[in-house]
């Protein structure tokens, strides 16, 4: 493990570990956090026999653009995945791929997600699976006044996405190495097609719920959306400013965390074999599990929008490692990237 990386992996075996162990290695990692070498050690306890299934790369909010040297940023991103010695075989970004499309014109937004595509073109192997959720940022003319959008476009709102990609929907599902993987659209339009709030709208529910019942129980689910579906990073995410105006309720927007996340865990329960929920949205890393299952909010690829860290989360990407028994380790992994403002 190197300097850029933030083990956390032990915390997705917490059925090998006492609470009290995992107290103490908390303590011990705000003490010293060149401490992660022993969480990582700590987290293996157990039964020693587990066949690892499939290498999965997180990459969310990448926010590409031709300022800040973005595009060389993401590259590095890319590049830094496919050097490792063990590379992952799979990819699914996290959403907000463009720096935006939401209030940008069309031309502006043509050169974002043209630089996103021949980036990530040119930086992946053949051979890697790349897979992609729908970000905020990521659909075309939300804003009208600035994006000069008609609504009328055949590209307009998230149609842009879906033909970048080839998709028939925002949100889908697939088979790989005994794992499935559900990809979900956080972003639901709020009337008049001007502002959303973050939740699964009717259509979507009903294909959720069905998706997971025809998968059987035995096999071991991850889910990604955008928009954390819980998160305790929201509580970080505001400004100092805003957040002294909260006074005494800490306050989290409906943009900022799915709401209808009861109805969600209320989900996860009849199904026990979801075991992950990963997201991006805040460019903040946070890790917690409730009612057995982990939600992990992944950094972002661009830091706070390519100019350095948000807070203390840096610029990274969410490498994680599934095995054939439901179980799994994450690490957050920086790329060396230092920010044009940090150079």
């Amino acid at each position: 493990m190197n300097s850029n990386e933030i083990d956390v992996g032990w915390l997705s075996r917490r059925a090998m570990l006492s609470a009290g162990a995992i107290a103490g290695a908390a303590a011990l990692l705000a003490r010293d956090p060149q401490a992660n070498a022993m969480l990582q050690g700590a987290g293996t306890v157990g039964p020693g026999a587990r066949k690892r299934a499939l290498r999965l790369a997180h990459p969310t909010d990448i926010h590409v653009q031709p300022e800040l040297r973005a595009g060389e940023g993401m590259a590095a991103c890319f590049a830094h995945m496919m050097a490792l010695a063990d590379r992952p075989e799979l990819i699914i970004t996290g959403g907000d791929l463009p720096m935006d499309t939401a209030a940008t014109p069309e031309a502006r937004s043509r050169i974002e997600w043209d630089m996103f595509n021949g980036v990530l073109s040119k930086n992946v192997a053949t051979g890697v699976q790349v897979e992609h959720t729908l970000g905020n940022h990521d659909m075309f003319g939300r804003d009208r006044a600035k994006s000069g959008a008609s609504g009328r476009e055949p590209f307009h709102g998230k149609r842009w996405f879906l033909n970048n990609f080839g998709y028939s929907s925002t949100y889908r599902s697939f088979d790989r190495a005994g794992w499935h993987f559900v990809i979900l659209d956080s972003i639901y339009m709020l009337p008049g097609g001007a502002d959303y709030t973050a939740k699964l709208d009717p259509d979507q529910w009903d294909w959720f719920k069905a998706d997971l019942a025809a998968v059987p129980a035995a096999m071991p689910i991850v889910v990604v959306s955008h928009v954390p579906i819980m998160s305790v990073a929201n509580f970080f995410d505001k400004s100092d400013l805003i957040w002294a105006n909260d006074g005494p309720d800490l306050m989290i927007e409906n943009k900022r965390m799915h709401n209808d996340c009861r109805e969600i865990d209320a989900l996860f329960q009849r199904h026990r074999n979801v075991k992950l929920c990963l997201s991006g949205h805040l460019h903040l890393l946070d890790h917690c599990v409730y009612n057995g299952v982990a939600y992990i909010c992944d950094g972002a690829v661009s830091g706070a929008k390519w100019q350095g860290s948000k807070r203390q989360t840096a610029e990274g990407y969410g490498l994680i490692d599934l095995y054939s028994d439901g179980t799994f380790e994450h690490r957050y992994s920086g790329y060396g990237w230092v920010a044009e403002r940090n150079a």
